[in-house]
């Protein structure tokens, strides 16, 4: 794939880490080098992991080829996820992925389920596992072979105090409605890691500290960041009591704590006069993790337009 690059490319290319269940393995935008979730890291299964790498590596030869047009297409999908399977990046880099399952060893019914990333729909899906043309003897005694790689399973994490960044949240009404005598010391205890995230956000990693987009912090708006941390406070608070799952089987819009704390947020961002359009970019996350329809639902049950 890398031909003779593959020592330097290999050489310069750097992993950005991000401590969020629900982030596996991609490309960096921005530079071409990859971001990895730190619960894939060290929960995912080795060949999956293996086959990630080598599906994210192929996308680090198409940045290099041509950065503009890769940017182009990337952000084609992340704007509409039913673009992913026909992604003219995405489908060549599945194609060679697939070749290197077979070759290591799994099933067809193993492929499959490798390939389906959350509920594409099933139309969309069969054509493009037409297009992979998957083996139908693959899996067949004999014809594993031995990862040829080991794999660093214990990421190394920077850490540091939410208040030394974020001045003030223990004075703010609602966050002391929130917390009571206890706002001061358990916002004090709060850790927030930074990352070089596409997304403008922040949101609780599932080990109960914050993930920063730099870009976010150093750019948005107050009033915006002011809401996001709002409303990660009122997540770690449940995470801390022991009554919220980051478990991706059950969903944003199927847990009731995540519903309960984005309806707290879209209320004191009322309480500031913002407009609906404006309360409407909190909800990126979900919107890119939830089908249309769930994503409809769950915006009516916030009692958003």
């Amino acid at each position: 794939m890398l031909g003779e690059e593959t020592a330097a490319v290999l050489d310069n290319l750097k992993i950005a880490f991000i401590s969020y269940r629900q982030m596996y393995m991609g490309i960096r935008d921005e530079d071409g080098n990859i971001a990895v979730g730190t619960h894939h890291l060290r929960k995912s299964d080795l060949r999956t992991l293996y086959l990630d790498v080598v599906h994210e590596l192929f996308h680090v030869k198409q940045h290099m080829e041509d950065s503009d047009y890769f940017h182009r297409e990337h952000m084609k999908f992340m704007r509409d996820r039913r673009l992913y399977y026909v992604s003219p990046i995405e489908v060549p880099a599945y194609e060679h992925t697939v070749r290197e399952a077979e070759r290591i060893g799994l099933t067809r019914e193993e492929i499959v389920e490798y390939l389906r990333m959350g509920e594409p729909p099933e139309r969309t899906f069969r054509t493009f596992l037409k297009k992979m043309e998957i083996d139908a003897k693959a899996g067949a005694p004999g014809g594993g072979q031995k990862l040829p790689v080991r794999i660093n399973r214990s990421p190394r994490i920077s850490l540091y105090p939410l208040v030394d960044y974020f001045k003030g949240l223990d004075k703010a009404p609602a966050v002391r409605s929130l917390f009571g005598e206890k706002t001061e010391t358990f916002v004090k205890s709060v850790m927030v890691e930074f990352v070089d995230s596409p997304f403008g956000s922040i949101f609780p990693s599932e080990d109960g500290h914050l993930v920063a987009s730099i870009g976010y912090v150093k750019s948005g708006s107050l009033k915006s960041i002011y809401l996001d941390i709002l409303l990660c406070l009122n997540l770690l608070k449940h995470l801390s009591e022991g009554d919220l799952s980051f478990d991706p089987e059950h969903g944003f819009g199927q847990n009731e704590v995540i519903v309960e704390s984005y309806k707290a947020m879209v209320e004191e961002a009322r309480r500031m006069k913002m407009t609906e359009t404006e309360i409407s970019e909190h909800l990126q996350l979900p919107r890119f993790l939830m089908s249309q329809a769930k994503y409809a639902r769950f915006v009516h049950d916030l009692g958003l337009a």
